[in-house]
């Protein structure tokens, strides 16, 4: 993102420009490893012989973190590039969007991981809780 007039960053634009690519970097990171996840919690719920609603939960959490990590990462990457005040309010507002996604996710796998902590209480039969 250009420096505009009456930006922060005025006098450090190019390091300014530097650490957003990084942070961009690691954003895209992220991505890779929330896909790489979701891919084993959907592998491990598919051989799940009894798959609780706490299951149920993590799983559908995980996916949407995976779109709220997806629309974050695209946020970022645009705000990056973007040409006009429009295009960077537009890619702010999908990051928020996809950060506020992942913080329901989280939420949800919580409640998930609660419920097959539980049972596993009552059951006395161990899992792995992703």
């Amino acid at each position: 993102m250009k420096a505009e007039k009456g930006d922060k960053y005025t006098q450090n634009e190019e390091l300014k420009l530097k650490f957003e690519n990084v942070i961009a970097t690691g954003v895209w990171i992220k991505t890779v490893g929330q896909i790489i996840e979701t891919i084993g919690v959907s592998n491990l719920y598919l051989i799940n012989e009894d798959p609780t609603s706490g299951d149920e939960k993590v799983l559908s959490a995980v996916w949407i973190e995976t779109v709220g990590q997806f629309l974050q990462t695209i946020g970022v990457s645009q705000q990056i590039s973007a040409t006009n005040e429009q295009i960077t309010f537009q890619a702010q507002e999908l990051e928020i969007i996809g950060v506020s996604l992942k913080s329901l996710a989280h939420a949800i796998e919580a409640i998930g991981g609660i419920e097959i902590l539980q049972e596993e209480k009552r059951t006395d039969i161990m899992d792995f809780i992703p």
